[in-house]
């Protein structure tokens, strides 16, 4: 298990396993969110499964299947909801842990953290966010004007 820690709330990963999940658990994870789509690869692990493992190891679970640089602003607010409601350590996964860091940089910073705070947890986790978070202002900023 490849984990990211991106501060002391909030961290991510590609594919766990059941005993990797428990080990979560265990480390004080209190809160799963799979990203995720179901089968976008063979062999994945479901999301049914996946839950009732989180469950089993007394994590709350979240299922928000996004496809990799397609963010929606409902994607965002529902990663944000998850976020701000999490009481504990948060631990979010997808193919690579990529496209969750993602959503949890678009979610912080639509709650107002700053650019400067994101591009910082980003770069400590070997990710460039600037490019997602001026992406999806440019998107935003198409679709109000499409409206």
């Amino acid at each position: 298990m490849n984990i990211r820690t991106i501060n002391h709330h909030f961290s991510v990963s590609g594919p766990l396993t059941k005993a990797d999940i428990y080990a979560l658990a265990e480390a004080g994870v209190t809160t799963l969110i799979n990203g995720r789509p179901d089968f976008e690869e063979p062999n994945q692990i479901p999301d049914a499964m996946l839950r009732n493992w989180a469950r089993g190891a007394s994590l709350e679970y979240y299922f928000v299947p996004v496809v990799s640089g397609n963010y929606s602003e409902r994607d965002v607010a529902e990663f944000g909801r998850i976020l701000l409601g999490a009481e504990g350590r948060v631990h979010a996964i997808c193919r690579t842990g990529t496209r969750v860091l993602h959503l949890w940089a678009l979610a912080r910073w639509a709650q107002g953290l700053s650019q400067y705070e994101i591009k910082q947890a980003g770069d400590q986790a070997g990710v460039d966010l600037d490019g997602v978070l001026l992406t999806y202002q440019n998107s935003i900023s198409q679709s109000q004007k499409l409206h």
